[in-house]
């Protein structure tokens, strides 16, 4: 992921949806009228990147296809932040059973000598 620069905003998005912002940006462009200007004052994000809040600004021209957009992208976000959690905790998991069947393994083998003698 990559922080790019939206409303004088850091945000983070992939190569992807940089590109779809782009694409809805173009579409809307009009003589005398950028289609970055649909984004501006439509949402806030945090230090990192991350949309916190998003609100259709009441003084100006706004498209359903930009508040949607931000919404998909703020989705996004949380996917990936909860994916990257999920799979440390497996990791973590995974780590810890293979630990266990270890010195179970361990365990086993000690009895099943000592049962022998």
């Amino acid at each position: 992921m990559t922080l790019k620069i939206i409303d004088n905003k850091r945000i983070e998005m992939t190569v992807d949806e940089y590109d779809m912002y782009k694409d809805i940006c173009r579409a809307f462009d009009r003589p005398n009228f950028q289609g970055e200007e649909l984004f501006k004052g439509h949402f806030e994000t945090d230090k990192h990147g991350m949309i916190t809040m998003i609100t259709p600004p009441m003084n100006r021209q706004n498209s359903p296809i930009v508040h949607s957009f931000l919404l998909n992208i703020q989705n996004n976000q949380q996917l990936r932040v909860n994916r990257k959690i999920v799979e440390t905790l497996v990791k973590e998991a995974s780590d810890k059973i293979k630990a266990l069947t270890e010195h179970a393994q361990e365990l086993q083998n000690k009895l099943d000598e000592a049962l022998k003698k």
